[in-house]
């Protein structure tokens, strides 16, 4: 054949594959959408149920439904409080649109060119484990990786379509809208319902639309310097410094870390605290993440500013903490300074779902802890000290001396009282709720024995241990992810004034509540976020502000509002 002929057949080929796919492409796309036509309406759950289960659907296979199996997707047992109709027609049809990390697909290429595509289970210096689609168990040793690599892609198939019927599909979907926790308040920090205030907070951007932020995640008010804010973007691993003033806003990168921190979906740089004597030491330091000989960690940092502290001064930062994970999950995120003047972070249990290892319960692991160090002075060849009166300083068994308390499973924000000097802590949930918790020296607050106020698993209870409870907990149908807040100390609401204020960064919503001897005496809905609330700030007034994930920094507006 003549190279032009053979070009001209190639193309032609080219050509004739595009039109095939883009054929495809549309007879898909009507099939969703006459399925989500059919699936629209009201179906029989019943039979739903019994599509479910069947073989056929294969949807147990990958998903239980509350009865703690290893499967390769989530549990469905409150699958209809945290999604709605919609929502759940898309999650089936187009699986891998909206698909959580803790369940995205994870593909190893073996050194024999065995590929091997599962939810990552855990991960060590010696092996990895994956759950395929089957729910199996899979063991890979390290020696036998030649490459592996994350997606946002589900386990769960695409084409469910094409083993059920439109009919089958819509009682599927009236099944899962019927997967919901029930109602009734099992206890006082429980409430099944919420009062929403008649005259609701605002939120308005602090800055022009034109400086919006890359998926910002932390806010501080910069030490010595009025309307100067640090915020920290988490998947670019910038530090910018925003001034606000009558005459507008001017928004400068103050740091960047992209030459140590790794990126991703939800990887990247997490929070920032400044030294309580910045001013003078011109130190900070940062939570972020990064992976060594394939292990992914949390790690702290410290670094340094300019003379004139307009910017970080460059180099390398100071190590002080890395926290390695059995998995890339449940990282925790926070780092701030205490009343006391010690530096506390919060460790996330390092997953996978459910904490298997127990890693909340295990004193001989930073996971799942609030950890408390002294950043001023070293000891023992650690780049920092153990406060005296750490509860782990001198125990035996292995307890390390960092933990200030534990049980937890995601504590992703926290802070204190400024009068009271009361810790609140916002820890993610598991299955079925969501909690602030205020711990003190030494406390165990029950994960994964305890999810809330409720029992989840005997497997790592000890006796004679005692767990100390939430104030609050909220269920699934008002939210799937809470985003700690601050009490509130400022000027210009007084009734307000030590109400702490939370949000969720799912539905947006922002409640404040009252306690007293960490017992939940009042609690409001006062407001809503138009992006998702990943992280709240103070201002030097005591003035809050609430972190858009989408990329705008809001100032809570509360003088129009009253609480009551």
């Amino acid at each position: 054949m003549r190279p032009s002929t053979l070009i001209l057949a190639l193309s032609l080929l080219s050509l004739q594959h595009a039109t095939i796919v883009r054929a495809q492409d549309t007879d898909r796309k009507q099939i969703v959408a006459r399925y989500t036509t059919a699936a629209s309406q009201s179906g029989d759950a019943a039979k739903g149920k019994t599509v479910f289960e069947s073989e056929k659907s294969n949807c147990r296979k990958c998903h239980s439904v509350g009865r703690k199996e290893v499967k390769a997707g989530p549990d469905l047992m409150v699958i209809g409080d945290k999604f709605d109709r919609d929502q759940l027609i898309q999650s089936v049809l187009e699986p891998s649109a909206r698909i959580h990390p803790d369940h995205a697909s994870h593909a190893i290429t073996t050194v024999d060119g065995k590929v091997i595509t599962g939810v990552l289970q855990s991960q060590s210096k010696e092996f990895i484990e994956l759950i395929n689609d089957k729910g199996d168990t899979v063991k890979i040793a390290l020696q036998d990786i030649d490459e592996q690599s994350r997606s946002s892609t589900s386990l769960m198939p695409a084409d469910l379509y094409k083993v059920i019927d439109e009919s089958q599909f819509r009682d599927l979907i009236e099944y899962l809208t019927t997967l919901k926790q029930k109602n009734g308040v099992a206890y006082p920090g429980m409430p099944d319902t919420f009062k929403t205030l008649a005259k609701p907070a605002r939120v308005e951007p602090l800055h022009d639309e034109s400086l919006r932020f890359d998926h910002p995640v932390c806010i501080l008010a910069k030490p010595g310097a009025n309307n100067t804010y640090m915020i920290v973007e988490q998947k670019t691993r910038h530090v910018y410094q925003l001034t606000v003033t009558p005459a507008g806003s001017k928004k400068e990168r103050w740091a960047d870390l992209s030459h140590e921190a790794i990126t991703g979906t939800y990887e990247g740089v997490l929070c920032m605290a400044f030294h309580p004597d910045f001013l003078n030491n011109r130190k900070y330091y940062l939570n972020y993440h990064l992976r060594e000989n394939d292990i992914f960690s949390p790690v702290i940092v410290e670094r340094t500013a300019t003379a004139d502290l307009s910017s970080d001064a460059g180099g390398t930062s100071r190590r002080l903490l890395k926290i390695e994970q059995p998995t890339v999950l449940h990282w925790g995120g926070m780092l701030a300074f205490g009343p006391d003047g010690y530096l506390y972070i919060g460790a996330g249990d390092g997953g996978p779902q459910e904490d298997p290892l127990g890693n909340g319960q295990n004193l001989r692991l930073h996971l799942g802890k609030i950890l408390r160090i002294d950043v001023d002075h070293q000891e023992k060849g650690l780049p920092y000290a153990i406060p005296k009166d750490n509860p782990f300083r001198n125990a035996a068994a292995g307890a390390l001396p960092e933990i200030w308390a534990y049980g937890f499973r995601m504590p992703w924000r926290f802070s204190w009282d400024t009068k009271t000097k009361e810790m609140y802590v916002g820890d993610i949930g598991q299955n079925l709720y969501e909690e602030i918790n205020m711990p003190r020296l030494g406390e165990n607050h029950g994960w994964n024995v305890y999810e809330a106020f409720t029992p989840f698993s005997k497997q790592y209870l000890r006796d004679g241990e005692s767990f100390t409870p939430p104030v609050i907990a909220y269920r699934r149908k008002h939210g799937v992810s809470v985003t700690g807040g601050y009490v509130y100390r400022g000027n210009r609401s007084p009734s307000y004034v030590g109400k702490y204020i939370f949000a969720d960064f799912e539905t947006k919503t922002i409640w404040a509540m009252t306690q007293k001897n960490r017992k939940l005496v009042d609690v409001r809905v006062i407001g809503e976020v138009p992006e998702k609330p990943c992280s709240f700030g103070v201002d030097h007034d005591g003035e809050l502000f609430i972190v858009g994930y989408q990329g705008t920094i809001y100032k809570l507006v509360l003088d129009d509002s009253v609480y009551e």
